[in-house]
């Protein structure tokens, strides 16, 4: 007889999407799960009854951004709760963290001897009322080229309003450090008693080196007009309180000898508070701030100008904005890792700040006949371990904090995934001609280094430095041997006793991978070595075994360009003309680059964001007085 117990049960089981087959076996108490987050380990703590039904679930996303998976994480538990269910919404911008939390509950469940696909509950959605509103310009975006753009055109007297689809503000300029200007107050104040430096330190020199490294590439205009802006872009952000900061020592070595190359960088000293206040800045003004707002489309005139952009709202709903102009600042497609492979022909880049960025901005304009430009460019930015991941050896896990970074960063044995060496490893010492080296052999590359050199730096006895480009330096010491069989158990370097069997493990062409090896020796017992590494670097020889071949990836910041612009940032026309009302900003404008390489100059992504935001929010704000 099926007791009355039993079906009240099976009711309460049905009721929350979940079987009592399913919960059969679930044994009250809190479980925890674990999945891989976009930075970090994702961690669950999930309580469940013994009905199986889950009452609380409690979030570790520490190692996430605040920004994405923090925001996604405070979302999705009480959700997970409310609904029962692992397929509750994650958070816009935060895709990889909102999958690793429903992963992580589905692990904790699992534990609690449940099923997790009868969790995996779809769940229905009330799309909100449609709305229109109405404003002079639209920003689309609230990274940093966005934010200068609306705060600049509030301050014209332009009604503003921001769309921001993510959960925060700042985007990827949150997460950069500075941005170069040239002759700015701090400069001049700063290196007074140093007339020489600051003879260095000049738009006009700045100007021809860009247009020179570029190959005259880029436009003339603007760069010219960026740079001639950036002075006072600096001190119209400390006027906003987003305070810039200049710093007396430079963390990429290889530039030291180059001052127009990095005492042009002013950086944050808050990067959060530096938005925050631009933002109470322009509500002061009148400006609006929509969050988790997506824009996915324009509509335009029969002339072709602008005159409503189309979004999606957070509870679903459509928002359509009426306004004489949309001023793009929504980043590249860095986050779209299948398009990313496609248009920099490499498969191996590592995304790590623009995750979020999709490439909607470009894909509006091209839809509004904006002429695609400089689409294939990226802003690679040296490398890291490929999937280095948490381990008890290191001495905090992830490869920005473990100390076999020290490995990756220091001139070593480089070799391409033939086995072949490529370059003078001495460009560790740069991140972009670090960056720009891995990505000549495709975005990926192999550190090879045998057991006494690793005896040396658990020693802590290494005759060079360690770059001060990439990931983060840990201090302290550690075995490195055990941090390199960690990195062997992962998966992430091969091990072997010999250089042939290393060959063979790690996929190496063996006779050329064994000659270079035995090249590069040759090379450090000279002290020659024709690709022209100082014999200050060579200094490790590869000859004893056991043998390591470790792996690394390029990585990229962001993308840059995609839509040609003239000076005043207008999208232009397969002919070059206007499209009236469109402006493209930062990450979504080309003109300051040639693809595909990064100029190695500190500081200029960001800068050309804030510049051609403000640049682009003061045209928009001329512009929209005429066509009313």
């Amino acid at each position: 007889m099926i007791t009355k117990s039993f079906r009240m049960t099976a009711v309460a089981a049905l009721l929350c999407g979940v079987s009592a087959m399913a919960v059969a076996a679930v044994t009250a108490g809190t479980y925890e799960g674990a999945a891989q987050g976009k930075l970090s380990t994702v961690k669950a703590a999930v309580t469940l009854n013994q009905d199986g039904r889950i009452t609380d679930v409690k979030l570790d996303v520490s190692g996430e951004t605040p920004e994405l998976g923090g925001a996604a994480a405070k979302k999705m538990a009480p959700a997970i709760v409310e609904h029962q269910s692992t397929a509750v919404d994650g958070m816009s911008g935060a895709t990889v963290s909102s999958e690793a939390i429903r992963k992580a509950v589905a692990a904790a469940i699992e534990k609690a001897g449940a099923d997790p696909k009868k969790y995996d509950v779809k769940v229905a959605k009330t799309v909100g009322a449609d709305e229109t509103l109405t404003a002079d310009i639209v920003v689309v975006g609230a990274g940093a080229s966005g934010t200068a753009a609306a705060v600049t055109a509030a301050e014209a007297g332009a009604k503003v309003i921001v769309l921001e689809k993510g959960p925060a503000v700042g985007g990827a300029g949150k997460l950069a450090s500075g941005l170069f200007a040239v002759e700015s107050s701090m400069q001049k104040a700063k290196y007074k008693n140093n007339p020489e430096l600051l003879s260095q330190l000049t738009k006009d020199q700045l100007y021809k080196q860009l247009m020179d490294y570029n190959h005259y590439l880029s436009s003339a205009s603007i760069t010219r007009r960026v740079i001639d802006e950036s002075s006072s872009t600096v001190d119209w952000m400390n006027k906003h309180g987003a305070k810039l900061e200049l710093i007396d020592w430079n963390p990429q070595q290889g530039q030291n000898p180059y001052p127009i190359r990095w005492r042009i960088y002013h950086r944050y000293v808050d990067n959060a508070g530096a938005f925050k206040n631009m933002y109470d800045a322009f509500g002061k003004l009148g400006g609006k701030l929509l969050l988790q707002t997506r824009a996915y489309d324009l509509t335009q005139d029969k002339d072709g100008n602008v005159t409503a952009v189309i979004a999606e709202k957070a509870d679903g709903g459509k928002l359509t904005i009426k306004t004489s102009a949309v001023i793009l600042a929504s980043g590249g497609y860095g986050g779209d890792a299948n398009r990313l492979a496609k248009e920099m022909e490499s498969s191996q880049l590592t995304n790590r700040i623009a995750w979020s960025n999709n490439g909607e901005g470009l894909n509006m304009a091209w839809k509004a006949g904006a002429q695609k430009s400089g689409e294939h460019s990226a802003l690679i930015h040296a490398a890291e371990f490929d999937g280095l991941s948490t381990s008890s050896a290191g001495s905090h896990g992830m490869v920005d904090s473990n100390l076999l970074v020290r490995v990756l960063k220091t001139p070593l044995l480089w070799v391409d995934p033939a086995g072949r060496r490529f370059a003078n490893e001495e460009l560790i010492y740069d991140t972009v001609y670090w960056a720009n080296a891995g990505y000549s052999v495709g975005g990926k590359y192999f550190v090879v280094v045998d057991g006494k050199t690793l005896d040396a730096y658990t020693a802590d006895k290494l005759p060079f430095e360690v770059s001060g480009a990439g990931p983060a330096n840990p201090t302290g010491k550690g075995d490195f041997r055990a941090l390199m069989e960690e990195a062997v158990r992962q998966g992430v370097a091969f091990k072997a006793d010999t250089l042939e069997e290393l060959a063979q493990k790690a996929g190496f062409e063996t006779k050329g991978f064994l000659s270079d090896v035995k090249a590069y020796n040759q090379a450090v017992s000279s002290g020659k070595d024709p690709f022209g590494k100082p014999a200050e670097f060579l200094k490790f020889k590869v000859e004893k075994g056991p043998f390591y071949a470790a792996r690394a990836k390029v990585v990229s910041l962001s993308t840059l360009g995609g839509v040609r612009v003239n000076d005043r940032f207008e999208a232009l026309n397969s002919e070059l003309k206007p499209i009236h009302g469109l402006y493209a900003v930062g990450n979504n404008a080309n003109g300051f680059y040639s693809a595909p390489s990064y100029p190695p100059y500190q500081g200029l992504a960001l800068g050309f964001a804030w510049n051609s935001g403000r640049i682009a929010g003061k045209e928009a704000a001329e512009y929209v007085k005429t066509a009313k």
